[in-house]
């Protein structure tokens, strides 16, 4: 192991899979996770959801134990272990005392290198997933967001897909299916573990040893980042209030410019100091949410806004919003503007680092989208040294209205398009 910076290790088990440790030797616990580099963008063409069902596949069975085995070892140790699937990867995680940190360890291990993957289960798992679905397809906030990834990232690029697959992509999914993605993708040279708290990173490595070898990563697999799309998607729902969201392409995970977007970012529409939040909400009370969201892929990333109100509100709200996305692109936010809202965004990243959670998700995070994790002290820095100039530069390069892709969902489609025709193309 070698020290990446101050207090973070970093090493690579002979298999390939890599490894980052922070100690925190204050703490009794340790948070666990992995990180697997494959995600919903992995998925072949009619089998969108596959890899969120591995995801769940992996959790009823090893060759060695049973689902409740797992469910009851880890119970043992007052841990609780869970995993989540994106675009870009998925992720194993829990949280236990320091002398659990063994048995969690081989309860993951075995989780993403020798599950059962029982076509009874698959049955049964397809079902769950669908109602999964289901619950999702009746928020309309959830169904907005993918109709904007859709139209953001078009012409079937698996960026535009739903992780989670559609009804009959799921159902479709056979045992073999499962197989081939995981021995495609589930190899340790495809895998990032992160330990933070109480562990010490030389004994880690050498139980990382038992992830096995002949996982080597393959450089030569095709990836096509997308070309971003400006169209509007309109869904119709039985829903009372209206929910629209637009976005606009921005940058990679690994870009420069990541911290100057966070700022203008947070200027805009994240947390409730922000100004389309402190305006359209807490000004004229138009609304309950209101809000804007980064989003960092290995290839593209996005700055989408969104914001739910009733539909008679719709065009004072669409107004409002443009103005100030508008009022950034014509004009420099003051210092002390910029001042809070780095502020803001320090304070909360210094605080996540309080968190053993909160600094193995950054360190996994950082690893499955390509980037080498930042010290501390560098993001800081690196936050404080946006300029004004900086923020209104970005604002001018990314939130033009020609980039922007829009989605919305309400009772009526006809309605919709007619409310929002004065800010986009609407056909």
């Amino acid at each position: 192991m070698t020290e990446l910076y101050p207090g973070c290790w970093a090493g690579k088990a002979s298999s390939g899979l890599e490894l980052f440790v922070e100690p925190m030797a204050h703490l009794r616990s340790v948070a666990l996770g992995l990180w697997v580099r494959a995600g919903g963008r992995n998925d072949p063409p009619g089998r969108e959801g596959l890899a969120h069902l591995v995801e769940h596949m992996t959790f009823k069975g090893t060759e060695r134990r049973t689902a409740l085995e797992i469910a009851q070892a880890i119970d043992a140790l007052g841990g609780h272990l869970n995993a989540a699937t994106t675009n870009e990867y998925t992720s194993y995680f829990t949280t236990v005392l320091d002398h659990g940190l063994p048995a969690a360890l081989e309860i993951l291990q075995e989780l993403v290198t020798s599950p059962r993957f029982s076509p009874d289960d698959l049955c049964r798992e397809q079902v769950v997933v669908g109602e999964e679905i289901r619950t999702l397809d009746d928020d309309p906030e959830e169904v907005a967001f993918q109709l904007l990834a859709e139209e953001l990232w078009p012409a079937g690029h698996p960026l535009g897909r739903p992780v989670i697959g559609r009804l009959d992509s799921v159902a479709r999914i056979q045992p073999d299916d499962l197989w081939g993605f995981f021995h495609d993708w589930y190899r340790p040279g495809r895998m990032t573990l992160v330990a933070c708290g109480k562990v010490d990173p030389e004994p880690l490595l050498l139980q990382a040893e038992e992830f096995g070898a002949g996982g080597k990563d393959d450089q030569t697999r095709p990836r096509f980042p997308p070309r971003p799309g400006n169209g509007v998607a309109v869904a119709e729902r039985e829903i009372q209030q209206v929910h629209v969201a637009l976005g606009f392409p921005t940058v990679p995970a690994a870009s420069p410019d990541r911290h100057g977007l966070e700022v203008l970012n947070a200027l805009l529409g994240s947390g409730v100091s922000s100004r389309l939040f402190q305006r359209i909400r807490e000004e004229l009370g138009l609304v309950y949410a209101v809000f804007s969201v980064t989003a960092y892929h290995t290839d593209a990333g996005s700055l989408a806004v969104y914001v739910a109100t009733e539909e008679r509100k719709l065009p004072q709200v669409l107004d409002l919003m443009w103005a100030e996305i508008q009022e950034l692109v014509r004009t420099p936010p003051d210092e002390a503007d910029l001042a809070r809202a780095v502020q803001r965004l320090t304070s909360a990243f210094l605080l996540g680092l309080d968190n053993p959670n909160g600094r193995m998700v950054r360190l996994g995070t950082a690893a499955a989208l390509g980037r080498t994790p930042l010290p501390p002290d560098e993001v800081v820095r690196r936050l404080s040294a946006v300029t004004p100039d900086e923020v209104q530069e970005l604002a001018r390069r990314f939130l033009a209205p020609e980039k922007a892709a829009w989605a919305a969902v309400g009772p009526s489609a006809e309605r919709l398009r007619r409310l929002m025709r004065p800010h986009v193309a609407v056909t």
